[in-house]
């Protein structure tokens, strides 16, 4: 019976493995969700909401015009990816395919395996319901310097251990957003040895009052058989 139930769980698993190896699809065929999945809600890519429910009373006498939407709740969101992971650019890549029909994948490979052994790379884009909420971002994002942001933007691991920013470059047009240069190395040696740890991102945008701080899972980062970040 033991051997029966063995050979039983063998076979299941080697029939997801085939299964999800079927399932498998190259970077070039993603459909709009599985780009929207990996860029949004995978584990290189997450959209950190917040809302501002202040405004919910409609102040009399003044037009929505003037103030802004004050009569519901103001959200805004930041959309924060490891650029320097594979899958993430295969997602722009295949974003910019859809985007321009007369693109070619061949034309994008430079672009997705581009390399980055000696920096770790985060992206990030914004959005708001709220004019003003997304003005505040605009200034705090495309004014700050790598100078401005030396003290108050880093990668953190477990343990404390940070990893400063080495260079900041403001949002781009191309909609893949402002980026956030770290190294990947301290003295020839990785900053991360350990593929449990967990990464946390803080980023405050100098004195601004803007910013934000995310904690993402090494464990579940690994793609194509290798952990990309």
């Amino acid at each position: 019976m033991k051997q029966v139930t063995l050979t039983f769980v063998i076979l299941t698993l080697l029939s997801i493995t085939a299964l999800a190896q079927k399932d498998a699809k190259p970077w070039s065929e993603w459909t709009k969700d599985d780009v929207t999945k990996m860029l949004d809600k995978s584990p290189w890519g997450h959209v950190i909401t917040n809302t501002d429910a202040s405004n919910l009373m409609v102040t009399m006498g003044v037009s929505q015009t003037d103030q802004g939407t004050t009569n519901q709740a103001i959200s805004w969101n930041y959309r924060v990816r490891f650029f320097s992971a594979k899958p993430i650019r295969q997602a722009f890549a295949r974003k910019l395919l859809m985007d321009n029909p007369a693109l070619k994948p061949q034309q994008l490979e430079n672009f997705v395996n581009g390399d980055y052994s000696d920096s770790i790379v985060i992206a990030v884009t914004f959005d708001s319901t709220d004019r003003r909420y997304l003005a505040e971002r605009e200034k705090a994002f495309n004014q700050s310097t790598t100078e401005l942001l030396a003290r108050t933007v880093y990668l953190e691991l477990k343990g404390g251990q940070r990893i400063p920013l080495d260079e900041y470059s403001p949002p781009t047009k191309d909609g893949t957003g402002a980026k956030f240069v770290f190294s990947r190395n301290l003295n020839g040696k990785p900053y991360i040895v350990d593929d449990k740890d967990i990464i946390r991102f803080v980023a405050n945008m100098g004195d601004t009052g803007v910013g934000f701080d995310y904690r993402f899972k090494l464990s579940e980062m690994t793609y194509e058989g290798k952990l990309e970040y």
